[in-house]
């Protein structure tokens, strides 16, 4: 098992660090090539993961069910806790429930599961942006913006893939290669991009940030396996929904705290010391996924 959560956390952080100690070196500018990554790149993964794949539609209902209810779910049990994580609830909420799916879930979870795995991480990615720009930036600002659904990428790339899944169409190589190339940068751009934005950040209270950190993990596992109880899910679904758990707090946390002004200093401490944090956290969740 050692071996097993080694094979498949190392790859992770060896990418990070070398964005981490890249942008040390040389301070890079990632703003325009991570503009290009989300723009691009991850809508064209998930077109291109979502329509060669084929949907059991119970299967996939159930998991995004469970899904959903996990992310509601930690914002409900998070919610008293948050006079003892030292930050208020309106900050504290949004960083238990919403994670770092993309440049860190995507690739542990194939890195577990193999190219099985991509589904149900790029379900896990789209449900989360969707309700972080909705339900998340809601909680820090006190209003929803629902345009945030039918204007993302990220929801459209999501049906046309399912749509070509279900009618069962292909596309043709000269068009299939080229998306398949794009989507290919996605996992080691967002780990050197995460590393490069780790090489800058300050942790302003240390405290405050391994409180919440361990409350976030903390929440979502008990979240999760109330949740397996009632709805349980197949053996890679499974992992996912555990790795899931475990993952660190979404940068787009700090974003959102920042443009809303919602403590932006303790919420990025929560969120650098979650990545920290996580050399502890992901072991764990492989291990509980494999069980």
């Amino acid at each position: 098992m050692i071996a097993k959560i080694a094979e498949i956390t190392l790859p992770i952080f060896v990418i990070a660090l070398i964005g981490f100690f890249y942008s040390r070196a040389v301070r890079p500018d990632f703003s325009s090539a991570n503009k290009l990554v989300v723009d691009i790149a991850l809508p064209t993964l998930i077109f291109t993961s979502l329509s060669t794949k084929d949907f059991n539609p119970q299967t996939a209902a159930l998991f995004t069910g469970a899904s959903v209810m996990l992310i509601v779910f930690s914002g409900l049990l998070a919610y008293p806790l948050s006079k003892l994580s030292g930050v208020s609830w309106r900050a504290l909420l949004p960083i238990v429930m919403f994670t770092n799916v993309g440049p860190v879930g995507i690739p542990l979870i194939v890195l577990a599961y193999g190219p099985q795995g991509l589904a149900p991480a790029i379900v896990l990615l789209v449900l989360s942006n969707i309700l972080h720009f909705t339900l998340g930036s809601g909680i820090m600002s006190g209003r929803i913006d629902w345009r945030m659904v039918y204007a993302n990428p990220l929801v459209w790339a999501t049906i046309l893939g399912i749509g070509f899944s279900q009618m069962h169409w292909t596309l043709s190589a000269w068009i299939a290669t080229p998306l398949g190339m794009i989507g290919n940068i996605l996992v080691p751009m967002m780990l050197l991009s995460l590393g490069g934005r780790l090489s800058t950040s300050k942790i302003d209270d240390a405290r405050v940030g391994v409180t919440g950190s361990v409350c976030a993990v903390g929440v979502r596992l008990i979240a999760a396996f109330l949740i397996l109880q009632l709805l349980p899910l197949r053996e890679i679904e499974r992992g996912a929904f555990i790795l899931f758990a475990c993952l660190p707090p979404a940068v787009f946390n700090f974003l959102l705290a920042d443009r809303y002004q919602c403590e932006p200093d303790k919420v990025a401490s929560i969120v650098i010391v979650g990545h920290v944090a996580s050399l502890a956290f992901l072991p764990l969740g492989i291990w509980l996924a494999f069980l």
